[in-house]
């Protein structure tokens, strides 16, 4: 299964099935499984994983280019939501693209897929931006189940190629953690909380103005974690230890890389 390019397959879903981590925090995880006549392929089958921080539900970036293509074609995907981030466990933990538990979850998640009975025990990721970052993170902890990964647009260094591109903070940086402190757990159910989110993103010109920024001075502080790597961002223009954590650039540590198939591609 899955050499053939052709659709084969209709596909049934199990949603948020809670993965658990080494540390106890489950991770909400939807599996699309080939099906025929709405009945799983009683057969263990390879499994495309992809882990987001942006809502493993989003049709347009995950569901429709993922699980619509890769289904059909006689492979379980398995779609899931960060640590800290949508449907999963970890209110609190999550910490942008500096995530010090983003390799050992990757980790422990190629390893439960692998120990399923639907699983052939051959995993493979893909995913963009944040989806890459994780698959570099999980490929430096050598899973022993992981085949292949396909990144991309999505550095390997964060302080050289995303936050602090020419020495200056990357103004998408705003935007990315304004989005995500909007759709954050922590403020989930504070509708005031969540509209002084917006108003800071519609007012970013004057958060400009007011750097260097302070901690609790700006509307990221009802996301405290959020707030941290904002200052993280902003105040850091030199390579120091906070850039150098393996989360935040995996190149000196490429060393450590499980050796399989890997695709870098950009635009």
């Amino acid at each position: 299964m899955g050499s053939d390019s052709q659709p084969q397959f209709g596909m049934v879903v199990r949603h948020d099935v809670m993965v658990p981590m080494r540390d106890g925090v489950r991770l909400a995880t939807d599996l699309y499984f080939p099906a025929q006549n709405n009945i799983p392929v009683k057969k263990p089958l390879p499994v495309i994983l992809g882990r987001t921080s942006y809502d493993k539900t989003w049709p347009e970036l995950w569901v429709e280019p993922v699980a619509d293509f890769f289904v059909p074609r006689g492979y379980v995907v398995a779609l899931q939501d960060l640590r800290g981030r949508h449907r999963s466990e970890g209110n609190g933990q999550y910490f942008h693209t500096a995530n010090v538990r983003e390799g050992e979850d990757g980790y422990d998640t190629i390893e439960w897929i692998a120990s399923q009975p639907w699983s052939s025990g051959r995993v493979a990721m893909t995913g963009s931006s944040h989806g890459g970052i994780v698959q570099t993170a999980a490929l430096l902890t050598r899973p022993p189940h992981l085949r292949a990964i396909w990144v991309d647009v999505a550095p390997t260094n964060i302080f050289a190629h995303q936050s602090r591109e020419g020495g200056a903070m990357s103004l998408q940086m705003f935007g990315a953690l304004f989005l995500h402190a909007y759709d954050s757990q922590e403020i989930r159910d504070d509708p005031v909380a969540r509209e002084e989110v917006v108003r800071g993103w519609e007012d970013i010109v004057e958060l400009i103005d007011a750097m260097p920024l302070s901690a609790d001075q700006t509307p990221l502080k009802h996301v405290p974690n959020l707030e941290k790597v904002l200052l993280h961002y902003s105040r850091h223009g030199e390579y120091n230890g906070f850039w150098s954590q393996e989360i935040c650039n995996q190149e000196p540590h490429f060393h450590l890389a499980a050796d399989v198939p890997a695709v870098y591609s950009g635009g």
